[in-house]
């Protein structure tokens, strides 16, 4: 991975404007947003490892790279808007459920989404059932995607899966998340689909056109 232990220097001295700068140059050179994503964003959050041994020093400095990339993803929209795929007329709405603020990994997959020609939507962290079944009931989607990375959220996002289903059946559900990692976790809940990355939105957009 060409230059990726450069962009980790950086995050690690949370150097913002040089991790800004770095990856706006990728995008200058001609990257990709999925090689960008895929090969810099995506790993620098899922190999985080702290070297102190001192927690609360890990905590602020694990916030402090993730709010970094968040402003990475944010500030290199238009490159997403640029590059995206002809629209295949299909509608996702993408959330976080209650009590769930781990958010980036939902805010890449819905820009995934939208590189490849799906309407995509994402509506938040921490969202409320009640406002995930009135954005639902509002905007129609074709599907909606929910992102489960704490356990302790399981039993949360199963009633709210249940309730969906019963006021919706048709709606497909697709999750995604750490959590979604454990079969014990998939067994207690209402879903049609699995996400764990690009390649599988690929072979779910495959089979939809």
């Amino acid at each position: 991975m060409k230059n990726y232990q450069s962009f980790i220097d950086l995050l690690d001295k949370e150097d913002k404007d040089n991790c800004l700068i770095f990856i706006n140059k990728l995008f200058e050179n001609g990257a990709s947003v999925k090689d960008v994503y895929e090969e810099f964003l995506i790993p620098a959050l899922a190999d985080y490892n702290c070297n102190s041994d001192d927690e609360e020093i890990c905590i602020w400095k694990e916030h402090a790279r993730t709010s970094i990339i968040r402003t990475i993803l944010e500030s290199t929209y238009i490159h997403l808007i640029n590059q995206k795929k002809p629209s295949i007329k299909k509608t996702i709405l993408v959330a976080c459920p209650q009590l769930e603020y781990h958010e980036i990994g939902a805010i890449i997959a819905t820009n995934f989404f939208i590189l490849e020609g799906f309407d995509a939507k994402y509506i938040g962290a921490n969202t409320p059932s009640e406002q995930i079944l009135s954005a639902v009931s509002i905007l129609k989607p074709d599907f909606l995607a929910l992102s489960i990375t704490n356990y302790y959220n399981v039993v949360a996002v199963k009633k709210l899966t249940e309730m969906l289903k019963s006021l919706n059946p048709d709606l497909k559900i697709i999750l995604g998340g750490q959590a979604t990692k454990n079969p014990r976790t998939l067994e207690q809940l209402e879903y049609d689909l699995i996400i764990k990355d690009y390649n599988d939105i690929l072979k779910f957009k495959e089979g939809l056109i």
